[in-house]
């Protein structure tokens, strides 16, 4: 009725981590960020959490022996000066000491400058949608621009953190059912109508492309689209974004990165892979880094977008008939300081 268990000694092995390193400096002056970070690696393709690395030296050179060395803000974030910026015909390199004495460098990368803007332009679209009784209504953004004839040219189209108005109804508020003298009664509030909040311009896409279909001739592209939600486009949205030129190789890495987010589970989707940058391990050449480094020259992109000068708009699914304050998107009724439609 009784039997003895011999403990079994196991240590299970750590996985092996994979180093990500994500660097982006452009011609405009700014504190610019670099983000050092490691995930556990289980099998070949399977990548956990990616975890910021602290404590690491990281600097940015150029071709004339200038050094620009990163201030550590936390998780892995290292940023540059304030005034730093990249300059047109420069070289540039990022190089990163871990702790443990680990060094990686990136491949050098040349900035060339980008082909100016005519004009940047906006316009609301309907398409199909997965529901059959609803299109997807949307804002189509294009840029209308000349590309050089004489030389090959790589854009990439940088979507930013933008700003918009969150439209709310206190006029519309009513009581509670449990209100103890008039339930469901109006009740208008006396603020607040207009509040403003932030975020990454939805849906998330990777726009880049190279000029061997254009090359010299006048392109009217389109650089962004954001879809509607019904909220979206109830007042002012400032859509700011960089224009931006960028190297073949940094464009091929980019290519591949939007291949792989617009993975949306048919047999057309390329199969997940890790995706190589242009990172080299100075201790062993055959380890496999992620991310890139890109050096490119920006002009920004800013653009107000008023729901009102829009064809196209989706009925709310949703209101706010309350304090715009209450919404998940509202956190202020105060514009920024650079809000000027």
């Amino acid at each position: 009725m009784t039997n003895c268990i011999d403990p079994y000694a196991f240590k299970a092995a750590e996985p092996d981590g994979i180093i990500n390193i994500e660097g982006f400096i452009t011609t405009v002056p700014k504190a610019h960020r670099v983000r050092v970070s490691r995930a556990d690696k289980f099998g070949p393709e399977f990548v956990g959490l990616n975890r910021g690395v602290a404590l690491a030296k990281v600097l940015i050179k150029d071709d004339l022996g200038r050094v620009e060395i990163l201030e550590e803000e936390g998780s892995g974030i290292y940023r540059t000066s304030v005034d730093f910026r990249a300059e047109i015909g420069r070289t540039y390199n990022l190089e990163v000491e871990l702790r443990e004495g680990q060094r990686y460098i990136s491949l050098p990368e040349t900035v060339v400058p980008v082909p100016a803007l005519d004009s940047v332009t906006f316009q609301s679209v309907r398409k199909p949608s997965l529901e059959r009784l609803n299109d997807e209504i949307g804002v189509q953004v294009l840029a209308h621009f000349q590309d050089p004839g004489d030389e090959q040219n790589f854009y990439f189209w940088n979507l930013l953190m933008s700003d918009f108005q969150v439209i709310g109804e206190p006029e519309l508020n009513h009581n509670g059912p449990n209100h103890p003298t008039c339930p469901r009664c109006p009740n208008p509030l006396e603020c607040c109508r207009i509040c403003y909040g932030q975020e990454v311009p939805k849906p998330t896409r990777v726009i880049t492309t190279d000029d061997i279909d254009f090359n010299g001739n006048y392109k009217r592209r389109e650089i962004a689209y954001i879809e509607d939600d019904g909220l979206r486009f109830k007042g002012i949205y400032r859509l700011d974004m960089q224009h931006l030129s960028v190297s073949p190789s940094a464009h091929r890495y980019l290519k591949l990165v939007g291949q792989q987010l617009s993975v949306s589970g048919t047999v057309f989707d390329p199969p997940p892979a890790n995706i190589r940058g242009n990172f080299l391990s100075l201790q062993d050449t055959q380890e496999e880094v992620l991310g890139h480094f890109i050096a490119a020259d920006e002009i920004p992109i800013r653009l107000y977008i008023d729901g009102e000068d829009l064809e196209f708009v989706l009925r709310p699914q949703t209101l706010i008939p309350t304090d715009c304050r209450a919404s998940f998107r509202g956190k202020t009724t105060t514009a920024p300081i650079d809000w000027n439609p």
